[in-house]
């Protein structure tokens, strides 16, 4: 059986079930690398560091954030203060106290991943939206695979909907 007889012995429920879960995987690693690295950062090791660029909410709503640490004679950079699923939905009272914690100039203590020294955080353990987000992408992800393996199943809910 080629790619082609396999690709139209499909049904759309299966098809939509395999975009679904292509769509959905890369970022759901993406957020359970985020969550990973929340939860190892309170044991990381520390380091000082500066604020360079003090938070900054513009109307456009993008984080304009920057602080520099060295390790070993290396310098490193990093734009976000903690991991966080977004920092568009910033509510303004939390925006004005993040930013009177960390002014320009400001020295900080940064936590960083001893085997990848660029990734690192002002705020360890914390994980803004990541599990939310998660959670989300793993019931898209296992919607997709009911989809592929079981799309009777989705046919069965859908009926038992009633109709208004």
């Amino acid at each position: 059986m080629s790619i082609m007889d396999y690709m139209e012995s499909l049904s759309q429920f299966q098809m939509a079930g395999i975009i679904l879960q292509l769509l959905a995987l890369p970022f759901l690693v993406m957020k359970l690398r985020l969550f990973w690295w929340a939860k190892q950062s309170v044991h990381w090791p520390k380091t000082n560091g500066v604020v360079e660029k003090g938070l900054d909410f513009p109307l456009s709503k993008i984080i304009n954030f920057l602080y520099t640490y060295e390790i070993t004679g290396t310098s490193y950079k990093r734009e976000k203060p903690f991991f966080a699923n977004s920092f568009k939905n910033i509510k303004r009272m939390k925006a004005k106290e993040l930013k009177a914690r960390y002014p320009e100039g400001k020295q900080v203590i940064v936590f960083y991943n001893p085997s990848n020294p660029k990734i690192s955080t002002l705020e360890p353990g914390r994980k803004d939206g990541v599990i939310s987000a998660l959670i989300l992408l793993f019931f898209l992800f296992m919607l997709g695979f009911i989809s592929y393996y079981n799309p009777n199943l989705l046919v069965e809910l859908i009926d038992y909907v009633p109709n208004h």
